[in-house]
């Protein structure tokens, strides 16, 4: 196990597709900041603007960068045909699969430390310090590392079973952008007002009244706490929520999250050593 995680780091570092992500991350990391404190200086109207609002704003891109890396890290061995080769020097198939899941892991998780370094680096001197307080700030960061891990799962065990790169690597993209898909429009559902103001006209003075009325998309009762649960244990609906600061259930967001990366590595350890690899 310690020599396939030493020659799966040492082709982490030489990969191109990580480093691609990486100067892509940092890119992103400083250019958000500048780009907000341009918006909030030129806007004519005061800001409110603050260092906080953006900090998880990389998630999103995060979870489309983790397909593509994972499926292209990983599908490298399969095109290469060093998987084969690692089998037939004796090593066994579990510690092929959690070398891959482990190094993966470790290049998501310094993807998601490019981004942030930097937004820090630009925004502090820009804006000043976080305006949340450290409990609230860790308990985000803590419930996006576990979400990182998760997803990072899902995407390791879609390249470990799906032998072809390519074909990988479309079915990862596409699975994000459901996730994603899926994930907004549940918190948007779960966002809708209670009440809305409708202008309606009074033919008595002739002029136009505002009425408090009903949205008719409001979710109540139990439809409510299904679409939460369902925003919740999706890692879609995570990402929308932590991005938002907007998780009234932050506490539960790991358990779920640690419980899909259990159930995907389960699942794809089973699935992968019943794979024929001839």
């Amino acid at each position: 196990m310690g020599n396939l995680l030493r020659a799966d780091f040492f082709r982490l570092w030489r990969s191109k597709s990580f480093w691609a992500c990486m100067i892509f991350q940092v890119g992103t990391g400083a250019f958000v900041p500048v780009s907000c404190y341009l918006y909030a200086i030129q806007n004519p109207f005061p800001s409110s603007q603050h260092l906080d609002e953006e900090l998880l704003s990389f998630l999103p891109f995060e979870c489309i960068l983790a397909a593509l890396f994972c499926t292209l890290f990983i599908g490298t061995d399969y095109s290469d045909g060093s998987v084969r080769n690692k089998l037939v020097v004796g090593h066994r198939r579990w510690e092929i699969y959690l070398s891959h899941l482990v190094t993966c892991t470790a290049g998501y998780l310094l993807m998601c430390v490019g981004y942030l370094l930097p937004y820090l680096a630009v925004g502090i001197p820009l804006f000043g310090f976080l305006q949340k307080d450290a409990s609230t700030v860790l308990a985000y960061l803590g419930a996006t590392l576990v979400l990182t891990v998760a997803l990072t799962s899902l995407y390791a065990m879609l390249a470990m079973l799906i032998s072809n790169r390519s074909v990988s690597a479309v079915v990862a993209l596409v699975l994000s952008f459901v996730l994603l898909l899926s994930g907004s429009y549940l918190y948007s559902y779960l966002n809708y007002p209670p009440t809305y103001t409708q202008l309606t006209y009074d033919p008595v003075t002739g002029a136009m009244v505002e009425k408090e009325t009903k949205y008719p998309f409001y979710l109540e009762g139990t439809k409510r706490d299904v679409y939460q649960l369902l925003c919740d244990v999706s890692p879609g609906g995570q990402v929308m929520q932590c991005t938002a600061w907007d998780a009234p259930n932050l506490p539960l967001l790991p358990v779920y999250s640690a419980a899909l990366t259990v159930v995907t590595t389960g699942v794809g350890l089973w699935l992968f050593r019943r794979k024929d690899l001839k």
